[in-house]
């Protein structure tokens, strides 16, 4: 019975299924304030739908990719992907090249929920 207690707080204390915990305030507000938003997946997942006014960068190209429009590492940097891997690697990628303002908002479908914004669907 102990153990049965101990996993169900542990469940609870990191979550399970498909919720997310809210995305971290300053994410929201450097969104708001015009953030440049990045979708690190592929270009063929983009397409299929996106973060309204999101560029992609796919995560491996990420440091370059920056660096080709000139974003200045201490410009607010929002990335994302489908679960928050990728964006994850991309903002290590970025940190280690002195970007200090990057952020992971984790998942598309959690971006989209914690700014009230609809997904971004090219040519439907």
């Amino acid at each position: 019975m102990k153990s049965l207690v101990l996993v169900a707080a542990v469940l609870m204390s990191v979550g399970c299924g498909d919720t997310e915990p809210p995305l971290r305030d300053h994410i929201v507000a450097a969104i708001a304030a015009d953030a440049l938003v990045v979708d690190v997946r592929t270009p063929e997942e983009f397409a299929e739908g996106h973060f309204p006014g999101a560029i992609n960068i796919p995560h491996e190209q990420i440091v370059d990719g920056l660096r080709a429009r000139d974003i200045d590492v201490t410009e607010d940097v929002i990335l994302y992907c489908r679960s928050g891997n990728r964006s994850g690697k991309a903002e290590r990628a970025l940190r280690a090249q002195g970007y200090a303002a990057v952020s992971n908002a984790g998942s598309l479908s959690g971006l989209l929920a914690a700014t009230n914004t609809p997904l971004s669907q090219p040519g439907r």
